[in-house]
């Protein structure tokens, strides 16, 4: 079974579609947003996010789920120049939580990158290092995947994550 996969060309997820969105993502009000596996306190780490919950509803951007997963979840990702997301592993306390899952093997993550690749972005998957990406570049993984993500260059870093239960 595959674990984590580049779908670039394969998925019907495109820039142009996102960039037809009802709204500008790059001026959502993004937050903070805690998480148990770090620091907040630590303001070089974690970025900003804007997701579902946040916009109550505001605006239905199911049409973004081409996967077909059940439990849809979105959040737009903010990352500012200087700050990275440490080596982890999802837990999805929350996503479970919500919508009462009690196997979490079953949620699969997508990350889309919202623009092509700027020097100083990162994302490393399963101990590999990603580089040089397109918008609309898209990685899946499982549950138990380590990755991380950093900005040490000098312009924001977008991404879109979607969640869900893999049919």
């Amino acid at each position: 079974m595959i674990m984590n996969t580049k779908e670039h060309s394969d998925l019907n997820i495109n820039i142009e579609q996102i960039k037809k969105l009802p709204f500008d993502f790059k001026k959502l009000n993004y937050q903070r947003v805690p998480d148990p596996q770090f620091d907040i306190s630590d303001k070089s780490i974690l970025g900003e996010m804007y997701n579902d919950k946040m916009d109550a509803n505001k605006n239905n951007l199911d049409f973004l789920n081409d996967f077909g997963w059940q439990n849809f979840a979105w959040g737009f990702y903010k990352l500012s120049p200087g700050k990275w997301i440490p080596p982890h592993v999802d837990h999805f306390e929350n996503y479970a939580r919500f919508y009462n899952i009690t196997d979490k093997s079953k949620i699969k993550r997508a990350l889309i990158f919202l623009e092509d690749w700027k020097p100083g972005h990162t994302f490393m998957l399963n101990n590999k290092l990603v580089l040089n990406w397109k918008a609309g570049d898209c990685y899946t993984w499982k549950h138990n995947t380590k990755h991380w993500g950093g900005n040490f260059g000098v312009e924001q870093r977008y991404t879109l994550q979607l969640t869900g239960i893999q049919n």
